[in-house]
């Protein structure tokens, strides 16, 4: 990604960010309905989180060329 503008750099970070949010919170809703502590569940949607964040970073770099 260090070829492209610095505007769009931040355009796909964000929208990295964004969709890591809302499967670590796919991932709270759907670990919570099957009677998990709250404790444990933001456990695991931190987990979703960040592995989202490093797949979907991994996908971006392979598929601009870095």
């Amino acid at each position: 990604m260090s070829g492209l503008p610095p505007a769009a750099r931040f355009a796909w970070l964000l929208v990295v960010l964004l969709f890591s949010v809302v499967v670590a919170l796919a991932a709270f809703i759907l670990k919570t309905r099957t009677g998990t502590r709250a404790a444990d569940a933001a456990l695991v949607a931190g987990s979703a989180f960040a592995g989202s964040v490093i797949l979907s970073l991994g996908l971006i770099a392979a598929a601009i060329g870095v």
